[in-house]
């Protein structure tokens, strides 16, 4: 009977060892399962982020692309061969004359230009602009402006020196092309303003 006893004693600490094993092994299976599917989910999540990166690279060279296609026909729209000459303001009464205005010089063109100072006012009188400004000196300071570029200048109206009536005037000034060095010819542009 002590026999048995032992061999009972024995079976049921061998039992307790296995079941003790058992749940280590179960709790360690665990672990690793659950560190196994960690970096599983990391990896899968680092594919995720550099799949995403490169689809929206590749997206935005896209749109950059259709971008810049509408800005160069965007450009080519306004750049029309023309400079344009604007007076601010461009209506102006005869009792209030200012002594300034403002005068705009814009280069609509694929070229550089090159503006100074320099200008004159002229008024329209039966169907031809006269010249009406004094001889001037300016300083000899030049702008020079590229595609879509401009500058403002302050420009005297001079109306102690001219006698302004109601009607048209103009302000001319003169460019010079890049290529000036060879043909050697300038060109006016113009603003136009009028005095009620």
């Amino acid at each position: 009977m002590l026999y048995l006893y032992c061999v009972n004693q024995t079976l049921a600490v061998r039992l307790k060892t296995t079941t003790e094993k058992n749940k280590e092994m179960t709790t360690r299976t665990k672990i690793e399962a659950t560190e196994s599917l960690f970096r599983i989910t990391i990896k899968i999540f680092i594919l995720l982020i550099v799949s995403t990166t490169i689809l929206l690279s590749c997206n935005q060279t896209r749109n950059d692309k259709k971008e810049k296609s509408y800005e160069n026909k965007h450009a080519k729209n306004v750049l029309n061969d023309t400079v344009a000459l604007s007076a601010k303001p461009n209506v102006l009464k005869l009792s209030e004359l200012p002594n300034l205005v403002e005068v705009t010089i814009t280069n609509n063109t694929n070229d550089t230009i090159t503006t100074g100072l320099h200008y004159r006012i002229e008024y329209y009188e039966k169907n031809e602009w006269n010249e009406v400004s004094p001889e001037q000196l300016f300083h000899d300071l030049g702008w020079t402006l590229i595609p879509s570029g401009f500058h403002t200048f302050e420009t005297k109206l001079l109306p102690d020196k001219i006698n302004y009536r109601i009607g048209k005037y103009r302000i001319v000034k003169y460019y010079l092309k890049s290529d000036y060095q060879k043909t050697k010819k300038d060109f006016n542009v113009y603003a136009e303003f009028n005095i009620e």
